[in-house]
């Protein structure tokens, strides 16, 4: 079955780093010239890195999937393989686009609801994961055509099988335009490589359309990490610094980590800017009320629009208001006088007070101080016990 042909608007110019000394892109060279030019850029980079990487042809085959990809994790061997036969047996020579079938969309997305469940994880929205299968068949079209700009990272693992390291939307892209027996130059790294999760983090953080939640969780990962292998106390300085990220940001995010319901508003789809994320996670600290009220809301209604303190302050105006805290017609807190003269505070207290033991052994005469001292802790005693009985009803 032929794969329906479509109009495909002309591809985006890829953002790419910005080049070193004495060195740019000729916009007139082809997108061959292009793809050398970028890897010799990125093998010096690499070099001055220190770490062990070489950038070679490998069988597609002999590469599996990112698992921890926060953005791609749901689409295993399985769902890629399932893709791949499609794309290979409905592509047409000569074609410059094609539409991905309903029924292989169907069967995919079964395929990834069934291995979601026997990892015993939950998926994103399924809007947001029909987006991100259709837009890497949109891109496996495109790499039918245009070379691989920029390659994935790959290590050895277990089993004579290479992993992906970062860049797992290109390796399944490029395992569905092209098929398993396929070579494609990659990083690939001779040990373990230092700081996977912040590497990963900073791969995906430079997509526009990166989900919230996975951009939150690769930041956790990513901080955790850097963490871990520190020697010292780590700031959100330095945190940044590796990330190549703002403060600003890593504080951000760390808050939004912390907000278990601002995470699963994100993991819903309903919560999807990192700006309103952390005003929201701000808000939980101050009003857990408010907070509360905000979250039912965005559950029902999504991210609103506009200014987030007009949507607090309309909020806030449907809360009922806290009733003010009842006295007993009595102050707070019981202030007692100085005592000046013994026989007038005798006159204070009813007679039954004055007849129990404590109250008989006072010298109403004795204006001396150890006297005086005796009768002001009584009467603190008394009236406190006043206090609590009144408090209890009694």
């Amino acid at each position: 079955m032929a794969l329906k042909k479509r109009r495909r608007a002309a591809p985006a110019a890829t953002e790419v780093a910005e080049p070193t000394a004495n060195t740019s892109l000729d916009r007139k060279k082809s997108a061959q010239d292009i793809h050398s030019q970028l890897n010799d850029r990125l093998a010096t980079q690499v070099l001055q890195s220190g770490e062990k990487v070489k950038l070679e042809k490998l069988a597609l085959a002999k590469i599996t999937p990112d698992p921890d990809n926060q953005r791609t994790w749901y689409i295993n061997q399985g769902a890629i393989t399932l893709l791949a036969q499609a794309f290979q047996g409905g592509w047409e020579e000569g074609a410059k686009s094609a539409d991905m079938p309903e029924a292989v969309l169907n069967k995919t997305l079964e395929q990834i609801g069934r291995y979601a469940t026997s990892q015993n994880m939950e998926l994103p929205p399924i809007a947001d994961v029909t987006d991100t299968v259709q837009g890497i068949w949109d891109f496996a079209v495109h790499l039918k055509t245009e070379p691989l700009l920029q390659p994935f990272a790959v290590t050895l693992g277990q089993g004579g099988k290479y992993h992906v390291v970062y860049g797992n939307r290109r390796f399944i892209a490029s395992y569905i335009a092209h098929g398993d027996t396929h070579e494609i130059e990659c990083l690939n790294y001779q040990a373990v490589p230092a700081h996977p999760a912040a590497k990963r983090f900073v791969e995906n953080n430079q997509r526009s359309d990166l989900p919230l939640q996975a951009k939150v969780e690769d930041f956790k990962k990513a901080v955790a990490e850097i963490r871990t292998h520190a020697k010292n106390r780590v700031s959100n300085v330095e945190v940044a610094n590796k990330l190549g990220v703002g403060r600003n940001l890593v504080q951000k995010l760390e808050k939004i980590a912390g907000s278990s319901g601002v995470n699963l508003l994100m993991a819903t789809g309903q919560i999807k800017s990192v700006e309103f994320a952390y005003k929201m996670a701000v808000l939980e600290g101050s009003d857990k009320q408010l907070f509360k009220a905000a979250c039912n809301q965005i559950a029902e209604k999504g991210e609103p629009a506009g200014d987030f303190n007009a949507f607090k302050a309309a909020l806030a105006e449907k809360l009922p208001k806290k009733p003010t805290r009842k006295t007993a017609g009595r102050p707070s807190k019981i202030k007692f006088p100085t005592i000046g003269e013994p026989r007038v505070l005798q006159n204070l207290f009813a007679p039954h007070i004055l007849e129990q033991p404590a109250w008989q052994k006072i010298d109403w005469a004795d204006t001396g101080k150890p006297n005086m001292e005796r009768i002001e802790k009584l009467i603190k005693e008394t009236m406190t016990q006043l206090a609590k009985d009144m408090d209890g009803g009694a």
